[in-house]
């Protein structure tokens, strides 16, 4: 015991056996770190590449829709060789450019495929793609499948 003064103080014993607040921080910072890094060196973007790809697809098909109905004309969309699709006007090549594309083509992501490889989907003045449903499947490298159904007569697009 110590005096200080008229007051007697006592040192508490100390115990270095375990780990200081900062230390365990530390090493918690450190093992966040490289789960991070492990778990993203794990992940694959396939399915974001076909998720991706599906919605503009049908971003497109819609805008093509929504241009049969307003302008009463055929408009649509041909899916050639898996890897790629157009614009299409009354059968032939609009001379308009897809939404937020330079040309009235787009090309998949590399990798990701249709199929159908070839289609073509017309739209007529009320919207319908006809008396079917039309299927369309893409998946990256034969993997992660992901389907767009276009009803027929209704042409709602899912």
């Amino acid at each position: 015991m110590k005096e200080i003064g008229k007051y007697q103080v006592s040192s508490a014993p100390v115990n270095s056996n375990g780990f200081t607040m900062i230390e365990i921080i530390c090493v918690l910072v450190i093992v966040g770190i490289l789960t991070a890094v492990a778990v993203s060196k794990m992940t694959s973007t396939d399915v974001y590449d076909v998720v991706m790809e599906i919605e503009t697809l049908k971003t497109h098909l819609r805008y093509s829709q929504i241009r049969a109905m307003s302008h009463n004309q055929s408009w649509g969309i041909r899916i050639s060789g898996g890897t790629s699709y157009t614009l299409q006007k009354n059968g032939s090549t609009a001379s308009v450019n897809l939404p937020n594309e330079n040309s009235a083509t787009h090309t998949f992501a590399s990798g990701v495929r249709a199929i159908p490889g070839t289609i073509v989907i017309t739209f007529d003045d009320l919207g319908s793609p006809g008396n079917s449903d039309i299927v369309i499947t893409l998946r990256k490298q034969g993997k992660n499948p992901r389907t767009l159904t276009i009803t027929q007569k209704t042409g709602f697009i899912h």
